[in-house]
């Protein structure tokens, strides 16, 4: 990371969780995706929102962070982001999840709804999972250690704009857990979370990129439609961005967390 954001630790149930902030006022926590780290949102970091505490972290078993200790679960994952937020005291952030840690963030939102105070979903697993064919499985297994075979898989993920750290986040994707390379991708099968979705009731921002290779349309229109009791749910596509907005258009994703923080300041907001 960069010198002034420093990587900072917090102990959840005897584990420890790196992060790094910036910024201050409402808390929004930021959650990566499989192969990736809090370095994902580096540029975002730099140039917070006004009124924005940005805290991006490792999730166990990946970066900076411990390992998870356990079965590799979506569940055991957002415990562990919960745990985080009630570990520094965070009053109802808003959550962040892109990916894999858009799974987390919905899986968060249905075990505790009344924690966070509005969820953004980017180019997130739909409600009910990502199945991943069984032949898939091997090329997952052999990325270990290979970092040219692995930035030829993540390159895509970025199709709009390869960030000038993109050999950083090879890296960090390199440093997971080696029983993550697969069991993350087993742990999105059949999440079964639509049902307990209703019962969140902040806004809900679903994001996509259009030109994602992984993430449809139809994905995106199942998750933005499972938040059934939700103050406002919206659901955006950007053209010209890809699998990860955050990382390859920083600027707008930063503005638009701006105009979510806004809406959550203004008493005539739909209920």
């Amino acid at each position: 990371m960069t010198p002034d954001l420093p990587v900072q630790r917090v102990v959840v149930e005897e584990r420890r969780i790196a992060y790094v902030e910036a910024g201050a006022g409402v808390p929004i926590v930021l959650v990566h995706g499989n192969f990736a780290s809090k370095r994902w949102f580096r540029e975002l970091l730099q140039a917070p929102p006004v009124g924005a505490r940005l805290l991006a972290l490792d999730l166990p078993n990946f970066g900076d962070s411990d390992p998870l200790g356990a079965p590799i679960t979506i569940a055991a994952y957002a415990e562990a982001v919960r745990g985080f937020a009630r570990a520094l005291d965070l009053a109802s952030p808003v959550l962040v999840g892109h990916s894999l840690g858009g799974a987390v963030a919905q899986t968060a939102a249905a075990d505790a709804p009344e924690d966070w105070s509005a969820l953004v979903l980017v180019d997130a697993s739909a409600p009910e999972g990502l199945t991943t064919p069984e032949a898939h499985y091997p090329l997952l297994e052999a990325f270990r250690g290979q970092a040219e075979l692995l930035a030829q898989a993540l390159a895509p993920m970025l199709s709009s704009r390869q960030p000038d750290d993109f050999d950083s986040l090879v890296a960090d994707a390199l440093r997971m857990h080696p029983d993550a390379f697969s069991g993350n991708t087993r742990a999105l099968d059949g999440l079964g979370l639509a049902p307990r979705l209703a019962a969140f009731r902040g806004p809900v921002l679903v994001l996509r990129g259009a030109l994602d290779p992984l993430i449809t349309d139809a994905m995106a229109e199942a998750t933005a439609a499972a938040f059934t009791g939700a103050r406002s749910v919206e659901l955006e596509t950007w053209e010209g961005v890809g699998h990860s907005p955050a990382t390859e258009a920083p600027e707008r994703f930063a503005t638009r967390l701006d105009a979510l923080l806004h809406d959550l300041d203004d008493p005539l907001a739909a209920p």
